[in-house]
Formats: C-alpha cells, structure tokens, sequence
C-alpha cells in the first residue's frame, strides 16, 4: 500500500472514532504542542523521499517526513541551500515538521521566513480527503492560501504529505565575526548595524555579538571596515547554537518577539533577529509592556509546565476563525494559545 493511502486510513480510521489526530514526524518539536491528551498519533516518518528537484529550477518537492537534515545535504551537494534555516533539532527532524512549526533561524529578518519559501503541499484535510494546493512555482495562489496557512499551524488543519519549495543559491562569501560584549552593547550594534549590506544574521548569546556577512567577495572588505574595530572572524558554532535553540539555561524557555528597541531585561539568555527575538529563561511568565512585543511560553525547563500564556488577542482570534472554518469538528490538535489558561 502507498504510504499515503496508508495515512490517509489512518487518519479516516480516527474519524470514525471520533478520536482527535496528532501529526507527527521525527517529534523533535512536541513541547511546541503540549497537552494533545488521548489524540492519536499520526506519523510521516517513514513518508520519505524527494520527489522531484532540478537545481536549475531553485524548486524541490518532498514528502513531508523527509529529514531535514538530508534535504539540506542534497541541497548543498548542488550549491543551494534553505535561506531560512529552520532549526533542526537532531538529525530526526523531519520537512513536515520544519513547515508545521514555521521556525525560521537567524536570517529570518533579512531573507524571510519558513512562509516565504513553501509553495504549495499536499494534505489530508479534516474530512480525510486528500487535497493539493499551490504549485512548484511562485505566484500561483488564487483565493484562499491554505498553503501558507499551514506554516506554524503545528498540524491543527491537516496531516501534511508533500511540501514543494523554494531554494537558492549558497552565497559566494559567508562569515561570521564575533565581539565580546554585553547585552546593552549588542544590542546598539544591531541597531547601528541592521541596514549594513550584506548583513544576514545578528545575534548574541553566551557573552557574544555574532553577526554574519554573506555577499561576494569583492564586497566583504568594505562590511568588515563598517562592522568596526573590536569584530573578529569566528566560526559559524555560536550561530547554529542560537538556531538550534541550544541554550545554557534550566529554566523554561520564553519566546519576546516584537521588541527591536525594548531595554534589555533581565535573565535573557539570548537576542536573534537583530534584536527583534529575545530568548528569556524564568520559572514564571516575565512581565512585558503589551506595546513592546508578545511574550509566549516556549519550551519546557526542569520544573512542571507553566500556565500557557495566550497569543495577542487579535492573533488569537483569528487563528481560531481560521481553525473553525477549516476544521469545524476539531479532527486534529488545535493551537496551544487557544487553549484557556489554567
């Protein structure tokens, strides 16, 4: 039997149950999903394979449970790459689930997120049908986008099958450079540095401004003699560290987005998107002026699991529109934010 048909029962099969469905793939990312209870789990993980890739095109299509790790090696083995760099958590991590959490890493503000590079997939809707939308090819989106509703859905409107996306070329010169500094320093050099030419990523983490040039070679010299004095080149470690979200840290883990130029506050464990993602260990929810970005819970320290602290209003109503339009009956797992706060 086809491995789609095969999910594709399984999901029906829950259905009929009246039982929730639980996507999964390498689970590398269930602490983004707490709290599913008795869904049934779903796995793409034997769902593999690339199914259609001709570098000259800058366009792959895979199955969803393809790892990312092997999708990445492909890629480089032709001289493209993945400009969002979503973190792979492991060498299990799988393409579905890189679309389904719609994590981006360092380049996000500079080349877009995982959104900006899916075009179009194929899905088990709700219903257990199997359905295609978008294409192989950009601009090809008339109505509703259910593609790119998918990105960051975590699964709530359908199992994923296939995934098409764009790609491009790994830049001639990539090079990080690296300043001992605080995080008040920093976080002046991200905002003096972020229209500097070339300029695709600027982080800090562990005591460290990283900041990476991508571009020619011809250009390089002038980046390095706008960066300043004090930056030396260092290796690209401490930027996959803050990609991976490896973090020395025993507390849970809170995601700040929204906040370029909010003071930096205390117990930060990192800064990414030039200073527009703050990373903040606290055993309770930090306290952020509504105005000066969303703060969410994100990831599970040593202790129990914290109250889930809701998306903005706005954002939470409208995922729950978009969850009560595609999937009225709730087959699959919904948002976490949507979820009352206990």
């Amino acid at each position: 039997m086809d491995q789609s048909d095969a999910l594709q029962q399984a999901v029906r099969a829950a259905i009929s149950r009246n039982q929730t469905v639980q996507p999964g793939g390498g689970c590398t990312k269930g602490f983004l999903q707490p709290g599913a209870g008795d869904a049934v789990l779903v796995s793409t993980a034997e769902h593999s394979g690339i199914l259609h890739y001709h570098p000259d095109e800058l366009v792959v299509r895979v199955r969803s449970g393809t790892r990312l790790v092997d999708l990445q090696a492909t890629l480089r083995e032709a001289g493209q790459y993945l400009p969002c760099e979503p973190p792979s958590f492991g060498a299990v991590g799988t393409v579905g689930g890189m679309v389904a959490a719609g994590l981006a890493g360092p380049s996000r503000p500079y080349v877009g997120g995982v959104r900006d590079y899916v075009l179009g997939m194929k899905l088990i809707l709700p219903s257990g049908e199997i359905a295609a939308f978008g294409g192989d090819v950009m601009k090809n989106v008339a109505g509703y986008d259910i593609t790119r509703l998918n990105v960051g859905a975590r699964g709530s409107l359908g199992l994923m099958l296939e995934v098409a996306l764009k790609v491009l070329p790994i830049p001639e010169v990539t090079q990080v450079y690296g300043l001992a500094c605080d995080a008040g320093l920093a976080q002046q050099h991200m905002l003096a540095q972020r229209r500097l030419a070339g300029l695709s990523a600027s982080a800090y983490c562990d005591g460290a401004l990283l900041v990476r040039y991508q571009g020619s070679e011809q250009a390089q010299p002038e980046f390095e003699q706008a960066l300043g004095q004090g930056f030396q080149p260092v290796s690209s470690a401490g930027l996959a560290a803050v990609r991976d979200l490896r973090f020395a840290h025993t507390g849970h883990l809170w995601r700040w987005d929204g906040a370029v130029d909010a003071p930096v506050v205390g117990q930060m464990v990192a800064m990414d998107w030039g200073g527009a993602l703050r990373w903040l260990a606290s055993e309770q929810a930090p306290v952020i002026a509504a105005d000066v970005g969303v703060v969410t819970w994100f990831k599970p320290g040593n202790g129990a699991l914290p109250a889930l602290i809701p998306r903005a209003d706005g954002v939470g109503r409208l995922q729950q529109r978009v969850k009560s339009a595609l999937d009225p009956k709730g087959t699959f797992v919904g948002y976490p934010a949507l979820r009352p706060t206990p």
